[in-house]
């Protein structure tokens, strides 16, 4: 009997030791994007926070305030993508808007993209206590410090077709 368990404690480690060798394996570098993709990448990336925020703006007009946090939980999870749809040197002047700021002043870009998320979240929590008044402010705050904290200083003008 004692043969047999240390047979399918072998077996055990065995199988383990394949499995762990099977995710090492599968565990590959991420994908480096070519700029064209990066660029459409995040440039949908930000007409879906665009339009979650404009739902957001929509909805307190309409009084629907608790609504507001699923729109506003919609942007922070998407704001924990920004950083990688900005890899090194993904300009074009002719298809993105993005300017070399961003990258002379990467940190700071950063803490705007972190920040975007938890003021988004913040957000959501002011929209599920219900409180219009309070919301209303709130999203007013959040267009200013949130979306055009980072689009002033890292935002080119519109690209003219």
């Amino acid at each position: 009997m004692s043969e047999s368990r240390h047979g399918r404690g072998r077996v055990v480690l065995g199988s383990l030791a394949i499995v762990a060798l099977a995710g090492c394996a599968s565990m590959e570098e991420p994908k480096k994007m070519t700029t064209a993709q990066a660029i459409a990448e995040r440039q949908e990336l930000m007409k879906s926070q665009g339009a979650s925020l404009r739902a957001i703006q929509e909805k307190v007009k309409t009084g629907q305030i608790q609504a507001i946090a699923t729109d506003a939980e919609a942007i922070a999870k998407s704001a924990t993508k920004i950083d990688a749809l900005f890899p090194p040197g993904s300009l074009d002047p002719n298809t993105s808007r993005a300017k070399p700021e961003i990258w002379q002043k990467w940190p700071e870009f950063q803490e705007l993209s972190k920040g975007l998320a938890a003021k988004a979240n913040a957000l959501a929590a002011t929209a599920r206590t219900g409180n219009a008044q309070a919301t209303s402010a709130a999203v007013t705050e959040f267009g200013k410090t949130a979306c055009g904290a980072c689009h002033t200083p890292f935002r080119g003008p519109e690209i003219k077709k």
